[in-house]
């Protein structure tokens, strides 16, 4: 998957990093090679993909080394661990840490993409609140507005299209209710701003649909056909334009 991809690639690039280590040196003589061996041991716990300690010995070195050049990658490889072991919180806090300190950094767009995946990996069921769904969409939204030429746009924008969707998913059920209970206004409300808020989720058809059953209700035949009308325009095979157009064709 395009995601693991370029987390993998990370990690590649973290190894190649490391390259200069030698596990061979027993008795370390200088803070550099300590700090050597404290990285290359953390990369190996990678490699295992034994991830929480190796999130732990990424902050020792943080904690032990703030000035060396190690320091910060230490403390983005910090944030990868926790988000593989889906300790999102310690990743999320590792992750604006790191934003606050460097954000000159040559791999900052990779610190908002992680960051927006935290909040991704953590969207819940759509009957549910989706605080975190809004906070997933407005950070992988940081991402293509600040960095529009980095590797992770792409695959922002396909995470926008699946949470568009799962907010639209909330609304529609919202304005079934309304409109199955007869509240009208409510639920015109409702379907409205899914088609203002998310016109390419797969639920715009179905909210024009219930617009036209909904003013057939009211006995406004023109705003009825009106909605008909835009979803023949422009989903000409849906099967809700032909259920629209069932309901609307012997209107006068």
């Amino acid at each position: 998957m395009n995601k693991i991809k370029l987390l993998l690639v990370t990690i590649f690039v973290c190894f190649l990093l490391a390259g200069c280590t030698s596990t061979k040196l027993s008795i370390p003589e200088t803070e550099g090679e300590k700090l050597q061996i404290l990285y290359s041991n953390a990369i190996e716990l990678v490699r295992k993909k034994d991830f929480v300690d190796a999130a732990i010995l990424f902050e020792d070195i943080e904690r032990q080394y703030p000035y060396s050049k190690w320091s910060n990658q230490a403390q983005l490889m910090t944030a990868f661990c926790y988000y593989k072991s889906q300790m999102h919180e310690e990743s999320i806090d590792a992750l604006e840490r790191f934003i606050a300190l460097y954000p000159s950094s040559k791999k900052i767009s990779y610190a908002y993409y992680l960051r927006a995946l935290n909040y991704f990996e953590q969207i819940k069921d759509v009957e549910r609140d989706q605080s975190l769904t809004t906070k997933s969409k407005q950070a992988f939204y940081e991402v293509v507005n600040r960095y529009p030429e980095s590797e992770f746009v792409d695959d922002a924008y396909e995470k926008i299209d699946i949470i568009n969707d799962r907010l639209a998913a909330k609304e529609i059920v919202i304005a079934r209710y309304y409109q199955f209970n007869h509240q009208w206004i409510s639920a015109i409300n409702r379907y409205n701003k899914i088609l203002r808020e998310y016109d390419t989720s797969v639920y715009t058809e179905e909210s024009l649909h219930r617009l036209v059953e909904i003013y057939l209700s009211l006995g406004l035949h023109e705003e009825a056909k009106n909605y008909a009308s835009t979803l023949g325009f422009n989903f000409p095979s849906s099967d809700w334009y032909i259920k629209s157009y069932e309901l609307v064709k012997d209107l006068s």
